[in-house]
């Protein structure tokens, strides 16, 4: 009976191990980015932007991160913080920024929002470049310090990198995506109430000590030593006989 208890104990606390790794959204579904410096980030980390997302647009939510999404913005994977968006059921027409621009001077796609980082290749001003966001970075030319992430396709390979914005033309207008869904919240994405995976780390813990230190006292009191059964039994008493003419007497008083 106590291996039984044991084990229902154990598949008590061992399902809900914490996985922080990440949980898989059922489903398309996206999320509106819904101000104005909404960064896009390489890692779940806030240190790791690659650019600003433009405002009103969407991201396509991919997996759910602790207190990150992890996206889709045109053809890059990514992650933004879940405060920075608003979940949306329902798939827009115009998902994406589609935006193109050139540049009036030959200059180099860069790794970084710097001109010491390693530069990916040369451009000249007859590549059409797309349009991702913008970083701040150095003032090369004492006037901004305003980066473009953009990709460009050269001899059939799509680079991605940071263009000098100064360099460039004339950036055209960014017009407001007007589309408006139904908002939900996180549950959605799965199709239920949210799983264990898509909870922040802090509620997690709180989950596992809540069930697991109750478990363990139970199981300590069910494997500890049984005081009785474990003490020594006494020693049977020994009787003596002794021999009186025609009787014996039995005297154990001293044994």
């Amino acid at each position: 009976m106590k291996k039984i208890i044991f084990l229902l104990i154990l598949s008590l606390i061992f399902p809900i191990s914490p996985n922080f790794a990440s949980a898989e959204v059922d489903g398309d579904f996206y999320g509106k980015i819904a101000s104005e410096n909404v960064q896009f980030l390489s890692s779940p980390n806030s240190n790791s932007a690659l650019f600003t997302l433009p405002y009103s647009y969407f991201v396509k939510i991919n997996d759910v991160l602790d207190d990150f999404y992890e996206v889709v913005y045109k053809d890059l994977t990514g992650y933004v913080a879940k405060s920075d968006i608003r979940l949306m059921e329902g798939v827009p027409n115009t998902p994406y920024l589609n935006l193109n621009f050139s540049i009036f001077t030959p200059y180099y796609l860069y790794e970084l929002p710097n001109t010491n980082s390693s530069a990916y290749c040369e451009l000249d001003d007859t590549q059409s470049f797309s349009y991702y966001g913008t970083l701040s970075g150095e003032e090369v030319s004492d006037r901004s310090d305003v980066w473009y992430y953009a990709s460009v396709t050269i001899s059939g390979t799509t680079y991605h990198g940071y263009i000098y914005s100064e360099i460039t033309n004339t950036l055209p207008e960014i017009t407001i995506n007007s589309e408006v869904f139904t908002e939900v919240d996180e549950g959605a994405l799965f199709n239920s109430t949210p799983e264990f995976n898509s909870l922040s780390t802090g509620t997690k813990v709180l989950l596992i000590v809540a069930i697991t230190v109750p478990s363990v006292f139970i199981l300590y009191f069910l494997i500890k030593p049984n005081k009785l059964t474990k003490s020594k039994a006494k020693p049977e008493k020994k009787v003596r006989k002794i021999h009186h003419g025609d009787y014996f007497e039995f005297d154990d008083s001293d044994l």
